[in-house]
């Protein structure tokens, strides 16, 4: 019985995220969709993919998702086969490694959007967010998990 409420949590994940409350600036869907992808539903999905996970077509690109037994996720978008975005787990928190331009996008393990980091030179800055970063990361965000947010 408690195993199959643990197995309930995590499918259904998104939908307490987007439906309990939460504090004010966190990304409690972002942190659901990437703690759970191994539970939760992906539309379109190709489960074909080398070392666990799924691929999903789009009309600018693949996304994938990894995720493996060990708790190891990765979200990385692909445009015209070249790595765009990803997001991955990094020191307590989560990163959305922008491969276009020279931005890192940086989370706390509650979703808050807490810094960038600007890495175009040797040493990297670190800025606190501004509300066009906020909409870039948005945009971003959306264009990884949107369409599973919207299915559930």
């Amino acid at each position: 019985m408690l195993f199959q409420g643990w197995v309930n949590l995590g499918k259904y994940s998104v939908y307490y995220a987007q439906h309990l409350p939460h504090k004010v600036g966190t990304n409690r869907v972002m942190v659901a969709v990437f703690n759970n992808l191994d539970a939760i539903y992906i539309p379109n999905a190709n489960y074909n993919v080398p070392f666990g996970g799924v691929r999903v077509k789009t009309s600018e690109g693949d996304i994938e998702y990894r995720f493996e037994g060990l708790k190891i996720n990765d979200i990385s978008v692909f445009k015209k086969g070249e790595l765009s975005f990803s997001l991955k787990p990094e020191a307590g928190g989560l990163d959305l490694i922008d491969f276009v331009t020279p931005y890192t996008y940086n989370f706390n393990s509650k979703g808050e959007f807490i810094s960038v980091t600007y890495s175009e030179e040797t040493t990297p800055k670190t800025i606190k967010p501004t509300l066009q970063y906020i909409i870039i990361v948005k945009e971003k965000l959306n264009e990884m998990y949107g369409f599973i947010v919207s299915h559930r």
